[in-house]
């Protein structure tokens, strides 16, 4: 037991009871804090701080296994902005990186490069998650680096993806792309149930592309602190910026009106995303894209902004840049 974490959590009949280094915890204002963190009741293991300002406020494994933690809420307000303001600085410097994909999707041979150019280019599209060997052996459910061969469905220029992604989730994607199209199929007739692997000029047999290979070439042509996680929470701001400009400025002039607007922009971005609509909202969208829906001046000077012509940006991206900047 770590020395931060001295409290177990031991299961009874009903309910559960607290022990400190083994004694008993019978301070209501210990409990009641303790129960406020809301862990769940299937986690097992449980550790808890005695702090109640400790970064670490409980640890557990799941019904799955997995280590899963609960923070301080200060801590993960203090994540959330750094992530957000890393998924900014992420949209700004794509362009770099879209055109280093468009080369590599050039090339002819069925290299690493290649096929790292094409996983990214779907991320970037459609935002799979980038996926994990373990996780889609452990759970079977999969990313893009993970998919099978029985998940897609190719028809001219038309790729169909069916598959569980996390936590069982459906995924039904249809992608209409030349270039990848192109591609997926040279990777379909390689052996092996695997979709996404590649060819060394001096190994004839394929090497499975795994989700490091591809934050390695993310890394590589924008910088060490970016991630194929980043896609997703930039691709779901940018969803939400262009939902919110859409609106009709006349919905959104009462407090209710806004409070309603906001649960559509969530909703359509939890649908696009494949996630609940309280993940979207809580590790997404950048707030600051919620808040904009109380600033009417501030949306009607991004929504008749002129937009210039910009290579590898779309107009989108530019209104999601100028509604930050702004916020």
């Amino acid at each position: 037991m770590s020395q931060r974490l001295s409290i177990t959590r031991i299961p009874k009949a009903q309910g559960f009871e607290y022990r400190r280094r083994g004694e008993l915890l019978t301070k209501r204002a210990d409990i009641a804090r303790i129960e406020a963190l809301a862990i769940p009741p299937a986690w097992t293991d449980v550790e808890i701080s005695s702090s109640s300002s400790a970064k670490v406020q409980a640890r557990g494994r799941d019904a799955a296994g997995r280590v899963q933690i609960i923070y301080h809420p200060s801590f993960r307000r203090r994540q959330d902005r750094e992530k957000f303001a890393r998924a900014e600085r992420f949209g700004k410097a794509l362009p770099k990186l879209r055109a280093q994909v468009d080369r590599d999707l050039r090339r002819r041979k069925l290299n690493r490069k290649r096929v790292a150019a094409c996983v990214v280019h779907l991320m970037d599209e459609q935002l799979f998650r980038v996926g994990n060997q373990q996780y889609a052996d452990a759970n079977g459910s999969f990313g893009i680096t993970t998919l099978r061969k029985k998940h897609l469905r190719l028809r001219k220029n038309t790729v169909h993806f069916a598959f569980v992604g996390k936590s069982g989730t459906s995924h039904r994607k249809t992608v209409r792309d030349t270039r990848a199209t192109r591609i997926l199929e040279q990777l379909m007739e390689l052996p092996g149930p695997a979709v996404f692997q590649f060819l060394e000029d001096d190994d004839a047999a394929p090497h499975p592309l795994s989700s490091a290979d591809v934050n390695a070439y993310i890394r590589k042509h924008l910088g060490k602190s970016f991630s194929a996680k980043d896609f997703r929470t930039w691709g779901a701001t940018v969803f939400a910026v262009q939902t919110l400009l859409d609106l009709d400025p006349a919905d959104l002039g009462t407090k209710s009106q806004r409070a309603a607007a906001v649960r559509t922009i969530v909703k359509e971005v939890a649908q696009q995303l494949g996630n609940t609509e309280s993940v979207a909202k809580s590790s997404y969208i950048d707030p600051r894209v919620l808040e904009a829906a109380a600033h009417p001046r501030r949306l009607k000077v991004v929504r008749n902004a002129k937009l210039r012509s910009a290579p590898y940006r779309t107009h989108s991206e530019q209104r999601t840049i100028a509604l930050l900047e702004r916020s």
